[in-house]
């Protein structure tokens, strides 16, 4: 079989007509161009949903002699502590830009641009004034009086007003100047797309709002601002709690609701939905053409794992993102191991993907082909296969039975006698942790076996089986630990005491008493490790 030469996918479908964004992006346009321009835009998603792309999409549709696009990266600037200044910076480059292509108002759009420049240095001398930095009131006063030319004031005028007039003064100025230039009469607008809100930090999404509201009052600015709307609310939320005692907000008590705040600052909302189950073909045969993939991939994608990928979307539909950062992960691991088999490679990557089948990784991860046996079995007619393995796993969901269910694409997951090449190869594109960590959960999981031999041992073997199992517990407690570096110390401690303090020969009851301590010492340990390891995982599962 000929070698293929994969590439990845670095860009959602622009034109897509699964998602809208045409039909979307020229409607909004017409509002952008056609409405008074002093309001906002929100485009609504969560991370990985198109936002980015209709906003690009608007921006591609403006007439460029009557708009000015401004592209503000909100998560580049979260740590400046005036955003606004960043902001107006980013405002004045695009104007210095426009300004170079049209030249027929070039001379009124540099104008603009030092006003800009002037308010930025005020904004930074009255910050460095309350910073309490050397000389900053004079300069603070001085950067005012060169934005609106303030009457000659005293010594102690200037002590009095300075600390408390740099934004008065700095926005007056704004104000007079982009009314010339955007005002009613122009046709003219600065529209500012402020994108990666999702990268921001709560509180930093929160400071960019803020200061988009101080735009508010300058007429000619159209903001279309891409976020998470839930992350937001609940930053706003904490903020705004109605005094600081924890908990506050839990009963309800706010000085202003999040969805309120939001509600007041976009006038014009728009949520972009995801994918659905009927729109799955129109949108990958669009990723596929604005990709440019070489044809040998596009008909590996479209006989292949376009099969799995159809398991990968839930009721809810999945982000754009999320089936493009699939499709990245199989193509990453067939490009290192083409000689894997891929029906395999795409079963456990949609196992990692669906959130609802967490169950089903974890059980993969700690018993591996012994997990897929008991499913084998059970799809077979034994009804408690898998619960006979681990009693936890009885909530292994149905879809994910029908998945490897014969004829159906995850079938082949059940028929591969050894899966840790499989298993390492797919969890190197979805966490950051090593293999040690993935051997360290097989372990500790695996430690059922030895435990259920001890169990049932009749009394004559039972100290053999007892020296097996012990020795099974310091081996898996020494991987454990090796990769938890400590986050494990007071469990691991208690287990190795717990373990040692049975002996052969013990009563029944006692017996029994032990063994069910030290499953639950096994399943504590287990769940660590399985929470340890998430934590790096890369693959921010797409449904619910």
């Amino acid at each position: 079989m000929p070698i293929v030469d994969y590439k990845i996918i670095l860009d959602a479908p622009s034109k897509n007509p699964a998602l809208g964004f045409g039909q979307v992006a020229e409607a909004l346009k017409g509002i952008i161009e056609g409405s008074r321009p002093q309001f906002a835009i929100g485009i609504f998603g969560t991370w990985g949903s198109g936002k980015t792309t209709l906003m690009r999409a608007i921006e591609a549709r403006l007439d460029p002699t009557r708009t000015i696009s401004v592209q503000f990266s909100a998560w580049r600037y979260e740590r400046e502590p005036q955003l606004i200044v960043p902001l107006l910076d980013t405002v004045r480059e695009a104007l210095i830009t426009w300004a170079e292509k049209n030249k027929t108002f070039e001379q009124s759009a540099m104008k603009t641009a030092v006003t800009v420049g002037k308010a930025m240095y005020s904004l930074l001398a009255g910050v460095s004034f309350k910073l309490g930095v050397p000389n900053a009131l004079e300069l603070s006063f001085d950067a005012n009086e060169a934005l609106d030319q303030a009457k000659k004031f005293s010594d102690e005028e200037k002590a009095a007003r300075t600390s408390r007039s740099f934004y008065h003064a700095t926005f007056k100025a704004l104000q007079e100047t982009f009314s010339e230039f955007v005002g009613p009469t122009s046709g003219r607008r600065i529209v500012v797309f402020v994108d990666d809100l999702d990268r921001c930090l709560p509180q930093g999404a929160l400071e960019v709002l803020e200061a988009m509201k101080l735009f508010f009052d300058l007429e000619g600015f159209v903001f279309v601002v891409g976020l998470d709307q839930a992350v937001v609310e609940r930053s706003i939320d904490l903020k705004y709690r109605a005094d600081g005692t924890p908990g506050e907000a839990e009963k309800g008590a706010y000085q202003i609701r999040g969805s309120d705040y939001i509600k007041k600052i976009f006038q014009l909302p728009y949520g972009v939905a995801p994918v659905a189950f009927t729109q799955l073909q129109e949108f990958l045969d669009a990723v596929y053409s604005e990709a440019a993939l070489p044809p040998d991939q596009v008909q590996e994608l479209r006989n292949i794992v376009s099969r799995h990928l159809r398991y990968v979307l839930a009721e809810s539909g999945v982000n754009p993102r999320e089936l493009k950062r699939y499709l990245n992960a199989y193509t990453l691991v067939i490009k290192i191991k083409q000689h894997l088999n891929k029906d395999v490679v795409l079963a456990l990557q949609t196992v990692a993907f669906r959130r609802d089948w967490e169950i089903v990784r974890r059980a993969i991860l700690s018993y591996r082909e012994v997990f897929t046996d008991a499913v084998r079995r059970q799809l077979n007619g034994e009804n408690t296969a898998i619960t006979d393995l681990d009693p936890t796993l009885a909530g292994v969901p149905d879809s994910f039975l029908t998945y490897v269910s014969p004829s159906n694409p995850g079938e082949s997951l059940l028929n591969i006698p050894i899966l840790d090449e499989y298993i390492y190869a797919g969890e190197a594109t979805t966490s950051s942790q090593g293999s040690l960590f993935i051997d360290a959960i097989r372990d500790v999981a695996q430690l059922t076996k030895p435990l259920r031999l001890l169990e049932s041992a009749p009394s004559n073997s039972e100290a053999g089986a007892l020296t097996t199992y012990v020795s099974s517990v310091h081996s898996a407690l020494s991987r454990a630990k090796e990769v938890a570096r400590g986050r494990l110390d007071r469990l691991t401690q208690g287990w190795t005491e717990h373990v040692t303090a049975f002996s052969a020969g013990s009563t029944d009851e006692t017996k029994k008493q032990w063994i069910g301590d030290e499953e639950k010492f096994r399943r504590n340990v287990l769940t660590q490790l399985m929470e340890l390891y998430q934590a790096g995982s890369q693959t921010a599962s797409s449904a619910a």
